[in-house]
């Protein structure tokens, strides 16, 4: 919300008007209001201070805030009290006052409140209920009053010392309730109901200078003051209740009081700042209002949109930084921003015209002045030199000024009611009949005299006349139809003529003519050749100017162009190049430099052909509005625009230099919706559930969000710089969990970036399951149960294999039981069929190398290996009996490798038994003719290569009956089983022989017996 001060009455002391002059100039400020409406929490603003960062603390009657240009920060430990206090040490760190809590501490980096000393309304003791208008010095001692002392916090030491005075107040009470502030020599003063004291150090005391207790006689007076500050010239001024504005000059300690201007009035705060124009002033508050006072000149004025709404003044806080004075009222704030380098303001005295006119045109006049033309009542006179206005009215009837033109040296007006030239007799502005005789309508746009002595009329709807002005009769240099071009679905809205003598005509919306008088025809610029693929900034031109080459400039809807002086069109600003704040451009004017300087409905553009860039003024710096009707370039540095009651001298020469870079801050940072505080130079470390995040930044210049524009860059996961327009926030939603780096740069206007762009490091860890560390643990733990799973299997199946190896060995020994009384059984029956028929040698042989067998038997079965030695030795003595018992009726024979690792391997007895039993008793008896049984046993590769062959009748000449050779077969494969699971070479062969008729010729059963794992 924006207010002018311009149109409403002011209060004017030691300025006199005389004959509609004034050579004084009020102060036209524009103030814009903060209130709840824009968040903040109290209308009942009791202190305001900036801190070293640059934010503004605000003070209310409910609380403490910041703000930082955009929005207003509430600190949630802090959310009720009011706060009278807020500073800033040497550190940075902000220290306060609030009634429901005491001295507070506000850790600069984490936002975190510590209460250092408590308010106590529960003793006894007044002196600890109130610690209140705290202030931090240079020397880092916190001042707080109360309303029976003042006192004195050491933040380093933490200790607290109280000062009380011997004098009263009025009534005799003593109220001792005050206000401090340090000067530039680092002097604390204290301004108390009591008078005005300084701090002295090294007494460790408080001295009065001004007041009962006044340590000069001459300055004991009874006075009541409020607050005060020191201006430039180290003069101190001071609030007093009911005793007006006081002055105190800590060099001579002379004091003076001004209660002229504020007889109704107590005066609350003094600063000093400056005026719209740069001067130093004054900015006196007062409990109806804000008074602005020039001391050099004595001048006072009172500013109507306070007192008008008694609006009660608490607190001013002069921004030097960004050129703002801050007003803490009852009301709110109020924001004043005075930093306009390079442009001046000039007011229109009231009474000189009825307010409220608009400045509409501006024309140089005789001896420096100025013609303007206003919007109604008539034409001013204004001689800056003196700032002299004087007002030449409308002989009839009043009328909107388009265009002020001297013409001849005598002033013209072009109104939308008729052409008016100045009559020096009357004083006033009459109806010039040569011209508008020439037409019906009486809405005139502009004239000029041109190289020729021909004056040139325009006339919005009918288009062009020329008039002889020694004839005064019209001069037809056009065919009316050729005429008609410039007015056909267009009217005209100026003229101008370049140095060549050419005239130049502006059309809405048909756009830019020059009349070719050789051929009498008049050209439209884009219709010629060298134009070809080029254009206008807009087709509806509202006003064209001769620059110092001859060029014309014109400004139109949709942008301004540079014309030559031949028609070619140079260049263009249009909204196409995305560069204009706003399409409708009204006037123009060209540099030395070569920039262009227009005006719209958002300020002055400046625009630089060189770099393609444009550069904006606004109310901001200074314009008394962003949309200036009049407008004149006096070359070469002075720019003049009007108004609303006022006008705007620019000096381009200061306007045009360099432009302040803006700042950029982290302003806030919420997650999840909440707001988070740390150290913004620190890393944001967040859990995995924190991914969503909002960035608030500000440039903390205070200036409107469409002057700031914002850019970011989030290496980490986008590393392309995004432009964000004046939004000062950015989200991120659902960032993966790693390390960002959010880089963000601020423009201004003028679209000077900051110097170096704010950094911030942020941190979305992991969840665990998704961490390095819980991977390799997964890992680590699956590699773990697999090889604990290999493990236990090769264990079982080892402990397996020992088991079936177990299980066959004591298979073995049944098998031996079972068989060795069989083949005792048979070998004695063969004993006894020898006896039988008389044949007792034999059976004696017999008998002999059956014992021997048995005895080896018998030794045999009490060891579960036996080295291959002995078992082929115990088989020849088996093969020798049978072959005896049988008659001799087969032969034999053994090949038995001689290698000492063949025979001494380590085997089961019964492991060949078997298959050479089977071979005997069922391949070689039932056969009739030669049998022959073949045994042998050699090493290959530490395999044992075993072969039992015969050349019985075969496996499939009779069937087998189960008996105890079978299940040793069955015993042996078993063996050879197991291993097979350790050596997978390891196995026995059956394989059927045959002759060459096909027909079955014996079986050899072929063995490979590992020998490293038997």
């Amino acid at each position: 919300m924006r207010i002018s001060v311009s149109s409403m009455l002011v209060f004017l002391i030691g300025i006199s008007l005389l004959g509609g002059s004034a050579r004084a100039q009020m102060p036209v400020i524009t103030l814009e209001h903060l209130t709840t409406k824009e968040g903040l929490p109290s209308n009942d603003v009791w202190c305001l201070n900036k801190d070293r960062h640059g934010f503004l603390w605000i003070g209310t009657g409910r609380n403490l805030c910041r703000y930082d240009g955009y929005s207003f920060l509430r600190l949630d430990s802090l959310q009720l009290g009011y706060c009278s206090g807020v500073s800033t040490d040497s550190k940075g760190d902000l220290y306060t006052s609030v009634d429901t809590r005491g001295i507070a501490r506000i850790d600069r980096k984490t936002m975190e409140v510590t209460t250092l000393v408590h308010n106590n309304y529960d003793d006894q003791d007044i002196g600890n209920d109130l610690h209140e208008q705290g202030m931090v010095d240079s020397y880092d001692q916190m001042w707080v009053c109360d309303y029976t002392s003042v006192q004195r916090y050491d933040i380093a030491r933490r200790k607290l010392s109280r000062y009380t005075f011997a004098a009263s107040g009025n009534g005799g009470d003593v109220y001792q309730y005050a206000s401090f502030f340090e000067d530039h020599q680092r002097v604390l003063w204290i301004v108390s109901e009591l008078g005005l004291y300084y701090y002295d150090r090294k007494a460790d005391k408080l001295v009065c200078v001004l007041g009962p207790a006044a340590v000069y006689p001459e300055n004991r007076i009874s006075i009541r003051l409020s607050r005060g500050s020191q201006d430039s010239a180290g003069n101190l001024w001071i609030g007093g209740y009911e005793y007006g504005l006081i002055k105190y000059s800590p060099s001579d300690h002379k004091f003076s009081i001004r209660k002229a201007g504020f007889e109704q009035n107590d005066v609350v705060c003094v600063r000093e700042s400056r005026d719209e124009n740069g001067r130093n002033a004054l900015f006196v508050g007062t409990n109806d209002g804000v008074s602005v006072y020039y001391p050099e000149r004595d001048e006072l004025y009172h500013l109507p949109e306070f007192y008008n709404q008694g609006i009660r003044i608490k607190d001013m806080c002069d921004d030097a930084a960004n050129g703002i004075l801050w007003i803490g009222t009852s009301d709110g704030i109020f924001k004043y921003r005075y930093r306009n380098i390079g442009i001046r303001t000039v007011a229109i005295p009231p009474g000189v015209v009825r307010m409220p006119v608009k400045v509409a045109s501006i024309q140089p006049a005789q001896e420096g002045g100025y013609w303007l033309g206003l919007s109604h009542s008539g034409v001013l006179y204004w001689q800056p030199s003196v700032n002299k206005f004087k007002l030449y009215r409308y002989a009839e009837e009043e009328a909107f000024a388009d265009k002020v033109r001297t013409i001849g040296g005598k002033p013209f007006a072009f109104t939308d009611k008729g052409a008016f030239a100045l009559d020096s007799s009357s004083q006033s502005f009459q109806p010039w009949q040569e011209g508008m005789q020439l037409f019906h309508n009486k809405d005139f746009r502009d004239g000029l005299l041109d190289k020729k002595g021909r004056l040139w009329i325009a006339n919005l709807n009918e288009g062009l006349k020329v008039i002889d002005p020694s004839t005064k009769q019209e001069l037809h240099l056009w065919a009316p139809e050729e005429g008609r071009k410039l007015v056909y679905q267009s009217y005209i809205k100026c003229i101008r003529e370049t140095p060549d003598g050419r005239m130049w005509i502006a059309t809405c919306s048909r756009g830019l003519f020059y009349f070719d008088e050789k051929n009498a025809v008049f050209t439209n610029i884009e219709k010629l050749a060298i134009n070809k693929g080029k254009r206008l900034g807009g087709e509806c031109i509202n006003a064209i100017q001769v620059a110092a080459d001859g060029s014309i400039l014109v400004a139109s809807w949709g942008g301004v162009s540079k014309v030559a002086p031949n028609g070619l069109i140079k260049y263009s600003f249009d909204f196409n190049s995305g560069k204009l704040k706003d399409t409708y451009c009204s006037n123009i004017a060209e540099t030395p430099d070569g920039r262009l300087w227009f005006s719209t409905n958002e300020g002055i553009h400046v625009a630089d052909p060189k770099t393609r860039t444009v550069r904006y003024l606004t109310t901001i710096e200074g314009l008394r509005s962003n949309a200036p009707v009049g407008f004149y370039y006096n070359a070469p540095g002075e720019l003049l625009l009007g108004h609303i009651n006022t006008l705007n001298i620019l000096d381009i020469r200061l306007l045009g230099g360099s432009v302040r870079s803006p700042g950029i801050a982290l302003a806030s940072v919420e997650v999840k919706g909440k707001k988070i505080f740390q150290d913004p130079a620190s890393e944001i470390v967040l859990q995995p559930d924190e991914n969503s995040v909002n960035f608030s930044f500000t440039t903390l210049n205070f200036e409107p969000a469409s002057q700031n524009r914002f850019s970011y860059q989030l290496e980490g996961y986008d590393d392309d710089w995004m432009d964000i327009g004046n939004e000062h926030t950015v989200s991120f939603a659902n960032l993966p969990a790693s390390s960002y780096t959010l880089r963000v740069r601020s423009s201004n206007a003028s679209g000077i970036a900051s110097k170096a762009p704010l950094v911030v490091r942020l941190t979305i860890r992991p969840y665990f399951t998704s961490t390095l560390f819980f991977r390799v643990l997964i890992g680590l733990t699956i590699a773990g149960l697999i090889v604990a799973m290999m493990r236990w299997r090769v264990s079982t199946l080892a402990e397996r294999n020992r088991l079936d190896h177990q299980i066959t060995e004591w298979r073995l020994k049944a098998l031996q039981s079972q068989m060795n009384p069989h083949f005792l059984f048979n070998s004695l029956n063969s004993v006894q069929n020898y006896l039988l028929t008389n044949r007792g040698v034999e059976g004696a042989k017999y008998l002999s190398k059956f014992s021997k067998l048995v005895r080896r038997i018998m030794e045999n079965s009490n060891h579960q290996y036996l080295s291959f030695e002995k078992i082929i030795d115990t088989l020849r003595m088996y093969v020798e009996i049978e072959s005896f018992r049988f008659n001799h009726e087969f032969t034999y024979s053994f090949d038995i490798e001689e290698n000492d690792v063949l025979l001494d391997t380590q085997l089961p007895p019964m492991l060949l038994q078997p298959y050479v039993e089977n071979a005997i008793w069922h391949g070689l008896m039932p056969k009739e003719g030669d049998k022959k049984l073949t045994i042998t046993a050699r090493l290959s590769d530490r395999h044992i290569i075993c072969t039992i062959e015969d050349n019985g009748v075969g496996r499939d000449f009779s069937p087998r009956t189960e008996g105890h050779i079978s299940r040793g077969q069955e015993m042996t494969r078993g063996i050879f089983e197991a291993l097979r699971q350790r050596d997978s070479e390891a196995r026995i062969e059956m394989i059927d022989l045959f002759d060459t008729q096909n027909k079955p010729a014996g079986t050899l059963v072929k063995m490979i017996i590992p020998i490293e794992n038997v």
